[in-house]
């Protein structure tokens, strides 16, 4: 018997929940699919079944963690473009210190050598979710447009995922992580920032140094 969508959706919930709990426990993604199945409670075979391979899984819980900030993001109060830019980036820090062993995980095996089809994925949700962001803060006249949208994202994204992967090699706490993404990002735009805008940025950046 097929089926149906909302019993299938429940069961491929259940299989990205339980990738989700081993990358958090194993500290990467190296299980395999006969574990997935062990720690959903299903057959060996559901995984294959419902989602292919295990490529699929992992692109399942990017796609979920992407959903999720998102809609942290959007039950925020309303802010400023450029003010809700900031503190997307500031929440990044808050997000990942709520489950650093998932994240740290997670990222740990997405920047990996062999990684190139989940690390395309994570930078195309990036693209959609700040070049959203970066759009409104130009259009709003917050940001000068010296830089194209496309390039501007771009310099966003790379500063977060450096600032990212330093805190993953490095082994930061939290408190240095939090620190350094939020200033990193603030005095990449520093030189774009309007005129109205520069000397309460220039605060921020100098209460973080």
């Amino acid at each position: 018997m097929a089926l149906s969508d909302e019993l299938r959706a429940a069961r491929c919930r259940n299989l990205v929940d339980a990738a989700h709990a081993l990358i958090r426990e194993t500290g990467g993604t190296g299980f395999s699919m006969v574990q997935l199945a062990e720690k959903a409670g299903v057959s060996p075979a559901t995984p294959y079944n419902l989602l292919g391979s295990k490529g699929e899984v992992l692109r399942r819980v990017i796609r979920d963690e992407f959903e999720s900030f998102g809609k942290r993001l959007a039950a925020e109060p309303e802010r400023a473009p450029l003010d809700h830019l900031l503190h997307a980036v500031d929440l990044v820090a808050i997000h990942y210190g709520a489950e650093p062993d998932f994240y740290r995980g997670l990222f740990n095996a997405v920047l990996g050598a062999q990684a190139t089809p989940s690390r395309a994925m994570m930078q195309e949700e990036g693209v959609l979710l700040w070049g959203h962001l970066v759009r409104e803060a130009l259009a709003s006249g917050e940001l000068e447009s010296l830089l194209a949208e496309d390039v501007l994202t771009g310099l966003v994204l790379r500063t977060i995922g450096s600032t990212v992967e330093a805190w993953l090699v490095e082994d930061w706490p939290h408190e240095r992580f939090a620190r350094e993404l939020s200033m990193a990002v603030r005095l990449m735009l520093l030189g774009l920032v309007s005129k109205e805008r520069f000397s309460a940025i220039r605060h921020e950046v100098q209460a973080l140094a």
